[in-house]
């Protein structure tokens, strides 16, 4: 019997037919998103797109993804390493019993074929694989590209770039790796350049790129890790968590690169990669708000800090254990005293308790130290204490910009130009793509009044 024609007119089409995301086109190919949407890409997978639609931006349908995967089937095969062999029942329901018997035969003869290369393949592959990992060079700087929101919601984007900043931050607490800051790789967001194009930008051995979907209570996270030089897409995983467990797949995710780039981590780098898993999920969503309201609001800056502030607060009524929260509201506090939306006096009063309360929570809290550092510069004059405090930020964490960033105004006003420039310098190799590195370097010569 021929197969029956679908030729209506998309709007007349069935709706169990059409698949109206991403998501149910990857759950019907039993595939992940990111696998599908290469397909489209590379291989002309049939997706269509509504322009003035108020339901997904995409959609398929389920008979032109059949004749599709029909043609692709042997090239399929080969691309996925998923190569199918049929068994002699399923020979046999084309070709009778004579059929199964004789593929049986050769099966057989294939599987005793198999099993005696399978020595030699396997010893051939490992001594191959010796070979390419030591002419493969050693990975010392990466670049962790916004995570995509796959969620189809776009209210959900403080959530993508959220977790992209948490995972910078924890890797960059590994002392031996260069990772580009959040504001060097923020300008990728939504990029169309290559993977090779962007890293030869941002000066990286490899590239983490990836996907964030929330579903309700659960989260899924995809991750991989690419090769610069080659475009090769040597690691690739999936974490399917509930959103209670996510500071600690954020761990799991970071400690996996590590592993994959052949980073030996301390004690005390492990530490910084698992800091702070127990935040209560409420806290922990309205802090990434807070964050990425203060990073993206537009208009007026009052407006901005105070959305920001009420996040915060948020955050530590609901955990008042969360030491990041009281950092992040601190920050508002003395952004606002600095652009005098609040009176010095009640900035300094209001900053000074809540970076308090988070360096008693998380005294190795390093970006806490550097807004301490800040209050006793900028309101307090205690100036000495104030570069012991800069200082120790970013002892704390070396690989920080803003940690740098923060000393070297502070060497610049007091009058020490060269410490200075030294600096700007350790920023240069640490985020040579940064791009307020120059305006470091001005304002140096700003204060030595060149």
């Amino acid at each position: 019997m021929s197969e029956p024609s679908f030729e209506i007119p998309p709007p007349e089409r069935p709706t169990e037919l059409r698949l109206d995301s991403w998501k149910e086109i990857a759950v019907y190919l039993k595939r992940d998103i990111t696998t599908v949407q290469r397909w489209e890409k590379r291989e002309g997978m049939p997706i269509h797109r509504h322009e003035h639609d108020k339901r997904s931006s995409v959609y398929a349908l389920t008979p032109e993804l059949n004749a599709w995967l029909r043609e692709r089937r042997p090239s399929a095969a080969k691309d996925d390493n998923q190569a199918e062999i049929q068994t002699p029942t399923i020979v046999a329901a084309h070709q009778g019993w004579r059929g199964a018997l004789r593929a049986h035969r050769w099966l057989t003869l294939a599987l005793a074929a198999a099993a005696s290369m399978s020595l030699l393949a396997g010893a051939y592959f490992a001594h191959r694989n010796r070979i390419g990992n030591a002419a493969r060079p050693m990975i010392k700087s990466l670049a962790v590209l916004p995570l995509k929101n796959l969620s189809g919601d776009p209210t959900q984007e403080y959530l993508a770039d959220g977790m992209t900043e948490d995972l910078i931050g924890r890797l960059s607490r590994i002392r031996d790796l260069r990772v580009r800051s959040r504001t060097s790789i923020m300008r990728f967001k939504n990029s169309q350049f290559s993977v090779p194009e962007i890293a030869k930008t941002l000066s990286v051995d490899a590239i983490v790129e990836g996907s964030v979907i929330r579903e309700g209570s659960r989260i899924r996270v995809h991750a991989q890790l690419i090769r610069a030089i080659t475009d090769e897409h040597f690691w690739s995983e999936t974490y399917d968590r509930e959103f209670e467990d996510v500071l600690a797949m954020q761990s799991d995710v970071a400690e996996a690169i590590a592993e994959q780039i052949q980073m030996h981590l301390t004690s005390e780098q492990q530490a910084g990669i698992h800091s702070e898993l127990v935040v209560k999920p409420q806290a922990y969503e309205a802090y990434l708000k807070g964050r990425f309201y203060e990073e993206n609001a537009t208009g007026s800056t009052r407006v901005a800090l105070k959305q920001a502030q009420s996040y915060y607060e948020d955050a530590v009524r609901k955990d008042p254990a969360f030491a990041r929260a009281y950092a992040g509201l601190a920050d508002c506090y003395l952004d606002q005293g600095a652009f005098r939306l609040l009176p010095p006096e009640e900035a300094y009063r209001l900053g000074s308790d809540a970076i308090h309360k988070a360096l008693k929570l998380g005294p190795a809290l390093g970006e806490a130290y550097g807004s301490l550092g800040y209050l006793d510069w900028q309101f307090a004059w205690d100036w000495q204490t104030a570069e012991k405090e800069l200082r120790y930020a970013v002892q704390l964490n070396p690989n920080s910009i803003e940690g740098h960033e923060s000393l070297i105004w502070y060497l610049a006003w007091s009058g020490r130009p060269k410490e200075a420039l030294a600096e700007v310098e350790i920023m240069r190799r640490l985020d040579p793509a940064y791009p307020f590195i120059s305006l470091q370097e001005s304002g140096v010569y700003y204060h030595q009044r060149k």
